[in-house]
This record gives structure tokens, sequence and C-alpha cells, in this order.
């Protein structure tokens, strides 16, 4: 007799070499018929790079899948980004051409030594001013062909990013004026978050800057009708590593230390112009926003709080290959709301006891309240996101779309249906992983019913490697 198959012994990460170009023809149930558009993601597509395994999940080159929904069928089409890592790593063949964030490359010091990690544009993928950026944390966007995937080149909105151009994977939107928001960080000389606003032709502006008392890591961050909301947890570069970082004795991720004693910083940056208001609350470890508001002379903010370590965190994301169960911590964290009030007192409110990551909502729903989050949650116990769940910020009510056994899933993208009124009006879009199988599908769940089975499933040729972040845009 054959032994029980164990979930955790999957492996969680798979490279995909091959790019595809097909309609998905076996599938169960249909598109909906008003549902017309393009979802698009980003991740690492494989983690090796000139013969080398790479050390983290953060370092593989980005890979962006296409889902183009119309006149009911689903063709998927995937590219890699080609970057100048992608192009030198696959003629390589002394290991990764040039260093990153998580890997240093054969050679030691001397091959090392004051460089500059490759931007391999892995993190998130947006459609603005009608052109499709794959974004990454340390650089400028690389721009993409929304139809046929091919990488146009280096994107600086004409020369307005300037130097480095760190511009972050979490953009955010004006639903009113139609202009993107985000940031940059800015390690050296002088610590900070530079942050921007794009407006709908495309025109990049500088909003302000947020000063950092010391080289610090923030990824996400959170837009009001007022201010560009930041919560960055006390993850600091000590100056001794990051110089051992600078002359490539260790990795720059290894050069993260986790300060408790800091405190977590909150930084309220008027979006017209003004300086920064900042406070300082209970530590905090955390990556990922929800949504963030004002309520009446409150700020609100809603956030994924993984009550772990770094250490823990990081090597969830570093053993990626060998399965997300083999870091020992659960999948994410729970929702965690912060109301920061006009005297500076940070009130924190915890939300739900789901342990996931990856936290979506409507989108039109940007710098006001909302009354449902979506996560992609380990439930039942397990370490890997084997469900969606609907998380009520109101009631409290929280409702799961359980996948099959072994089953895994990527992040949910929400999509209204056109003309809805109500906020969950709508469906989600998740890739999902059959692990046993190794086999990816597209799931479309009716949102307002997220209990129910599936609208669409459509099932691919092969798995798909894990992603990070994703969007969908109308144009089909």
């Amino acid at each position: 007799m054959n032994s029980p198959v164990i979930a955790d012994d999957y492996r969680d990460y798979l490279p995909l070499y091959d790019e595809y170009d097909y309609d998905i023809t076996e599938f169960e149930g249909a598109p909906p018929e008003e549902l017309q558009g393009t979802l698009y993601r980003n991740g690492p597509g494989k983690l090796d790079a000139g013969g080398q395994q790479l050390g983290h999940l953060f370092d593989g080159d980005g890979m962006i899948s296409k889902f183009a929904i119309a006149d009911g069928k689903v063709h998927f089409r995937n590219r890699f980004v080609r970057t100048k890592h992608y192009h030198k790593s696959l003629t390589s063949t002394g290991g990764a051409p040039y260093r990153a964030l998580g890997t240093l490359r054969p050679g030691g010091i001397l091959t090392n030594a004051m460089q500059f990690p490759a931007n391999v544009a892995n993190t998130g993928v947006v459609m603005h001013a009608g052109k499709l950026l794959a974004l990454w944390e340390g650089g400028p966007p690389t721009e993409i062909d929304p139809d046929t995937l091919g990488t146009l080149g280096v994107h600086r909105f004409d020369g307005a990013l300037k130097w480095l151009g760190a511009f972050s994977a979490h953009p955010k939107w004006d639903t009113v004026t139609g202009d993107m928001y985000n940031f940059g960080l800015a390690m050296v000389p002088n610590p900070g978050l530079v942050c921007y606003r794009v407006n709908r032709a495309g025109v990049l502006t500088k909003v302000g800057r947020v000063p950092l008392p010391r080289p610090m890591f923030n990824h996400d961050f959170g837009l009001t009708p007022k201010h560009m909301v930041f919560v960055t947890a006390p993850l600091v570069f000590p100056i001794g590593k990051m110089m051992a970082a600078g002359l490539g004795m260790r990795n720059y991720i290894e050069a993260i230390d986790y300060e408790a004693a800091r405190g977590t910083m909150i930084s309220l940056l008027p979006r017209y112009g003004g300086r920064p208001r900042i406070l300082h609350t209970d530590p905090l470890m955390h990556l990922h926003l929800a949504n963030t508001y004002e309520d009446g002379s409150d700020t609100v903010v809603e956030l994924v709080n993984y009550h772990a370590s770094w250490e823990q965190l990081n090597g969830q994301l570093s053993g990626a290959q060998d399965g997300l169960a083999e870091a020992g911590m659960p999948y994410g964290g729970t929702l965690l709301r912060l109301r920061i009030t006009k005297t500076d007192r940070v009130i924190h409110e915890h939300l739900s006891d789901l342990q996931g990551d990856f936290p979506t909502f409507n989108l039109g729903y940007t710098s006001r309240r909302n009354r449902y989050t979506y996560l992609a949650v380990g439930a039942d116990g397990h370490h890997y996101p084997n469900a969606i769940a609907k998380v009520d910020n109101i009631s409290g009510a929280q409702r799961l779309h359980r996948l099959p056994v072994y089953h895994f899933a990527h992040e949910a993208i929400f999509t209204p249906r056109p003309g809805a009124s109500a906020e969950d009006d709508g469906w989600l879009l998740v890739a999902t992983q059959d692990r046993p199988n190794s086999l990816a599908h597209l799931r479309i769940l009716d949102a307002a019913n997220i209990e129910a089975d599936p609208v669409y499933v459509g099932t691919l040729r092969h798995h798909l490697p894990l992603t990070f972040h994703g969007n969908f845009t109308p144009r089909a």
C-alpha cells in the first residue's frame, strides 16, 4: 500500500524555463460575459543564473504572465523580462553575471565589491498612461509591450526618475484624478523615501521626501486624500553590515537587522507639499499594507502583521524552493488596524485571526473606508496558502474559499463588475497551483459569494512559479 501524500513535502517553487502562448482549452464553467480585460502577474520565473543557484526568492529573473479574457475565452502568455541580468545569465558559464539582493557572484570580494544588485524586474506589474511597467524595489521600471510581453527597455519617465531611480512595486492611484503615486528608497548619502506623482499622461513629478534616521527597508505605503502614509518597520542596515555588503563580504539581505527598540516609524507626507508628520508606535514586522483612509481627524492604516522575526520571514523567503512549510512558521500574518489620532496616539486593533498575506480590496475604495479585504491564507493549520479569505472589516465576519486539497493560491485580484454599486459586486481572479501534479489554474470567484464554487477554472498546460503581485486592466 502506498503511503499517504503529505502536503508539506511538495516544493512550493519550481522554475518555468519555457515561454508559452495559447488559448486555455481545458476548463470548467465560463468567464462572466461582462468580464473583459487582462490579468498580468509578475514574479521570479527561475532561481538560477549562469548555472548558479540563487539564494533568495527576491533574486530570480522577472517573468510576466498574462491572462487575456475576452468573449468567453482566456488566452495565456508568459515571457521573461529581458533585463541585462536575464541576457547575461543565458550565456554565462561561471555563475551569476551580477550581484543580486540575496546572492553574491562567484569570485569573492573582487567580483562583488562596490556592485549594486541587478534590476531583475520581478516584483510588480502595472498599467498606467498606456504603458505596462514591470517593477522592482531597487531601480527604475522596465517597460513591457502589453500585447506581446516583449521588453521595450528601462523606463525613466523621460528622464524625471534620476540616478538609481528606485521605484517601488506598490504604487497607488487617486481614484478621482487617475494620478499614480509611488516612492523609492534612497540609502546613501541621505537615507529617505523619495515620493512621486505620475499624472494620467505619464508625467512624473516629485511630491516630497521622508527622511529616515538610518538606511532602512520599506516595501509598501498607503494613500489617503491628504497624505502618502508610510509604516516603516525597524528593519535597518547597520553601518558595519552595510559596509560589509558594499565591499562584497556579505549579501544585501544579510545586512538587514530588526531593531525592535526603535519601534515602528509612521510618516504622513502631505500629498500637495509640506513636511512629513512623523511618530512612532510599538515594533511591528510587516511588508504589505491593505487600505488607508481618513476617518474624521484620524488616519487609519490596515496592514498584515507577521508576529514573526525578520530571521524567520527571511528564512521562509530564501527557503521557498524547499517548500514554505520548511521555514517552520505559519504563512503570512494577521490583519491589524492602526488608528492614528490627531494627538499622535496610535491605537492597535486586531481584525482577524486568519494567517495570510497579499491583502487586496476593491481599488475603487482606495483612500476611503472599505468593508472587505481579501487575502491568500493558510487555512486549517497549513503553512502554505490553501484558501482565499474575505474579511468583513465592519462585522468581523470571515469567509473562505477553500482550494482543492494540496492546492496553493497566489495573490487574488478584485475586478469590479461594470456598473456595480456594491463594494463586493465583482470577481476575484487568482492563479493557483496543483502542487502534486505541478499544474497551474486560473480561478474566477464570485466575490460576493466567495464560498461558492468557482465561476471558471482554466487549467494551464504547466505549472506557474510563485508570483508576487498582479494587476487587472480592462484592456483586452
